[in-house]
């Protein structure tokens, strides 16, 4: 399938960075495409076992507590992501048939879904946690093109993640406090790996190495002067950030107006309307601006963006 729908429902993903509608819009946003049934999202550990975050409403509630009392240690992805601890789409094909220990998940707890195959993919660690999105096929399998066309997608949409990440951590509120991302063990560290930020959830929990008076602490832990954001809140990407970065590409004004424009999804007739160009000149300004930047389309655009405003990784 082509990803013109994934670049025309990304901008709703970016403006919703560093809210708690963000897992979703990123989800949907992937999700266009594969063709599929629904939705479901658990955050995955090495620590225990998976919670479910979000599901579709085909998806009956009660299945996610069939899950953890019957099935889940037949689930062929808790071991994946224990193994490997690598982001990625993982097809369910490519890691569950070859084993008869997987058997009751594939053969007994899928069909009393009414599910024949189903996508996971999984988006970067944040401590060794994962939120993996799930695509379920009620109707058959899907194919090796649609596994491709995912892993198109995920190097863009792995990168707007991190960035989500970023601006939770540096912000305060429900936003941090409930986000389905940092809803378990994530902390905050300094180079020094000195704990300055941490959520309840973590610090409930047995860790050997976290220092005896954090268990102490209900509350997180206030972040140091230099880790505090007045943007972040706001939710989305922050225009400042984006149009600093823009006006370091070397671009002339026009074609800043028209990255900026494509960055915020506008197809090619709407920023014309805006600024008053043909659609051909519109056009004609986005060959020179990828030949500038040594792109060949949107999408890499978009991911030249996010890897400008996304220093370092998560840790």
């Amino acid at each position: 399938m082509s990803d013109a729908g994934f670049l025309n429902a990304l901008p709703a993903a970016m403006d919703a960075v560093g809210t708690t509608r963000f897992e979703k819009h990123l989800a949907d946003a992937i999700g266009t495409v594969l063709e599929y049934d629904f939705i479901t999202m658990a955050r995955y550990s090495v620590h225990g076992k998976p919670r479910f975050l979000i599901h579709s409403y085909t998806f009956p509630p009660n299945m996610a507590e069939l899950y953890l009392s019957q099935f889940v240690d037949a689930d062929p992805y808790i071991e994946h992501w224990r193994s490997a601890e690598e982001p990625g789409v993982v097809w369910l094909q490519e890691i569950a048939f070859s084993r008869k220990r997987y058997r009751t998940y594939t053969d007994v707890f899928l069909p009393q879904i009414g599910v024949r195959d189903e996508i996971g993919i999984f988006m970067p660690a944040v401590g060794r946690d994962s939120v993996a999105f799930f695509y379920n096929n009620r109707r058959g399998l899907f194919s090796v093109d649609d596994v491709q066309a995912a892993r198109q997608v995920f190097k863009t949409g792995a990168a707007l993640y991190r960035v989500h990440i970023r601006a939770l951590l540096i912000q305060e509120g429900a936003a941090r406090d409930d986000s389905p991302s940092l809803g378990t063990p994530p902390r905050a560290t300094s180079v020094t790996d000195e704990t300055i930020w941490f959520t309840n959830e973590w610090s409930a929990q047995e860790h050997p190495n976290m220092a005896a008076d954090s268990h102490a602490t209900s509350k997180q832990k206030p972040m140091p002067d230099s880790y505090q954001s007045t943007t972040a809140g706001q939710g989305g990407l922050a225009r400042p950030a984006l149009r600093k970065w823009i006006a370091q590409l070397g671009l002339t004004p026009r074609e800043r107006d028209i990255v900026e424009a494509a960055l915020k999804g506008l197809a090619n007739a709407d920023i014309a309307g805006a600024l008053g160009l043909s659609v051909g000149n519109v056009k004609n300004h986005k060959r020179r601006i990828y030949a500038k930047l040594e792109v060949t389309c949107e999408r890499d655009l978009l991911i030249k963006c996010l890897d400008a405003m996304l220093p370092g990784s998560v840790d």
